[in-house]
């Protein structure tokens, strides 16, 4: 009787191991194969208290860190691009990390027709990410240029719609670059509604010390990899406080995309790709 227990008790151990050995599998595949490359369309409304009346119901689509050449290729920026082009946005705006590194160039050329293909009627914005800082900058300059946008360095640039304005402001990376928000926000008149572009989200705790309404910001990418009720595993500089989603202090309000690529490991797992859309209230 006791040989026939510790057999069955070996058939039930090899079972159980079996089993958590082709979940992990199961797991590792999809969030190697499957969720990078599923996107997320987040739909999020903000109610901003210095909004102008005409800018009321204002869309903005928000995209970031594509660092591409890393498992993140022009097809994937195809799909996107038309994705957005759905959404009929008002205002694109790119957060910074276009390229990974400076092996990333060919992806990023070959994604700039479809990166082109997308149209905003106020523009379109982009700011420098810290990976940027690994190739030649005025390389990247050039690419967002040829794409149709408006790199903003330490500077911002006047939206009207009617009667009224705001004011988009690009920082430079926080991390490589040299971010200058006194700069970027030069100019502008006082009591103008602001947003402010800033690759790193944890610049909240300075940015909230100025006259910006809502900043926006990408690089953390959500960890990549998060476990429900626990939140992501393991968080990058300038990245851990703000990580994702939506935050406010007081008035002033940060939204953190996840960002469409990957980097260090092409892992995603309970942290899809985003393509934020924001409306403004």
């Amino acid at each position: 009787m006791e040989e026939e227990k510790i057999k069955k008790s070996l058939i039930t151990g090899s079972i159980g191991l079996g089993s958590l050995a082709a979940a992990a599998g199961a797991a590792a595949f999809y969030s190697a194969f499957v969720e990078p490359y599923w996107f997320d369309l987040n739909k999020i409304e903000i109610r901003i208290q210095r909004l102008p009346d005409s800018f009321k119901k204002f869309h903005i689509v928000h995209i970031s860190d594509f660092h591409l050449g890393f498992h993140f290729k022009a097809k994937h920026i195809a799909k996107m691009a038309v994705e957005i082009q759905k959404l009929n946005p008002d205002l694109v705006v790119f957060t910074g990390d276009l390229v990974n590194s400076h092996r990333s160039l060919k992806s990023a050329v070959k994604s700039l027709p479809y990166l082109k293909k997308i149209n905003a009627p106020y523009g379109k914005f982009a700011v420098l990410g810290n990976h940027d800082y690994l190739e030649n900058i005025h390389t990247i300059s050039e690419l967002l240029g040829k794409s149709g946008f408006e790199l903003l360095i330490n500077e911002n640039r006047r939206i009207k719609k009617g009667e009224d304005e705001l004011y988009i402001a690009g920082l430079d990376d926080y991390l490589r670059g040299e971010a200058d928000i006194e700069r970027a926000l030069a100019g502008i008149p006082e009591g103008r509604c602001t947003f402010l572009l800033a690759h790193e989200p944890d610049y909240f705790k300075v940015s909230t010390r100025f006259p910006v309404d809502l900043q926006l910001s990408g690089h953390s990418h959500g960890g990549q990899i998060r476990l429900p009720l626990f939140g992501p595993i393991v968080t990058s500089k300038m990245g851990r406080k703000y990580h994702s989603g939506l935050y406010q202090a007081e008035n002033k309000f940060l939204y953190t995309n996840r960002g469409m690529g990957t980097t260090h490991l092409p892992f995603r797992f309970f942290c899809r790709p985003e393509i934020t859309s924001i409306t403004l209230k």
